[in-house]
């Protein structure tokens, strides 16, 4: 009986955890450069799952609904079925109704641009390993969309954003959402919007963050619950 006993309060542990990370936290590894500067390969983000609504353990759509995402969120989402359905984080630009306009590099939203002012530091760039050349690279902030001022990366010639120039409107129950490093990521401008019952949440924090050196893990310690800016 005791056995049984020790059993049953182990389920019931894990089933809460379970719980736990299906509805309410859960954690995200960054695996790809698509949100640099914003978010380095390596960082480890915590999502609230309860940002928008509620989910239910094992369930790929919301239940409830109480907030939808805004332009500048860092949301959480599934994927599109067709390219594997895979989880992906990516910023909101666009809701439902907007125009997203891209013109050599420079985003605009309901004919407002984003405001593309060139930062001058460029200490970040020391740390994005997986470009191999930062100095191509030019850090600009964006504001003019959003409530969060927030930082991009784009290469100074060549790149796909700078030749980019085209415009979507967003559906009904859609978002438009598209990453940082905008000559590398592939999001919305390639498989469309995103409905917005497939966000399973917010990015809030960065708990820590691991670079690579080579077999042991590098902790960049300045990453340590670094609050995002949304």
């Amino acid at each position: 009986m005791k056995f049984f006993k020790e059993i049953k309060e182990i389920l019931i542990i894990l089933a809460l955890i379970v719980f736990f990370r299906s509805s309410i936290l859960n954690w995200y590894l960054i695996p790809s450069s698509s949100m640099l500067p914003t978010l380095k390969i390596g960082d480890h983000v915590v999502v609230n799952k309860l940002s928008y609504g509620f989910m239910f353990p094992f369930m790929e759509k919301r239940l409830i609904n109480w907030s939808s995402p805004k332009r500048g969120d860092l949301v959480v989402f599934q994927g599109p079925l067709r390219e594997g359905g895979q989880t992906i984080l990516k910023r909101v630009v666009g809701i439902a109704g907007d125009t997203v306009s891209f013109t050599n590099g420079i985003l605009t939203v309901n004919n407002i641009p984003a405001q593309n002012i060139q930062d001058m530091d460029r200490s970040i760039l020391n740390d994005i390993g997986s470009i191999e050349e930062s100095v191509d690279y030019n850090i600009f902030i964006e504001s003019g969309f959003s409530l969060y001022p927030h930082k991009i990366l784009r290469k100074k010639m060549g790149g796909l954003s700078l030749e980019e120039k085209k415009s979507w409107v967003v559906p009904e129950g859609k978002i438009f959402c598209i990453g940082d490093n905008r000559d590398n990521s592939y999001d919305s401008r390639f498989w469309g919007a995103v409905d917005e019952k497939s966000v399973y949440g917010r990015a809030l924090f960065i708990t820590y963050s691991t670079g690579d050196q080579g077999s042991w893990p590098n902790l960049r310690n300045d990453r340590w619950f670094l609050k995002l800016t949304n």
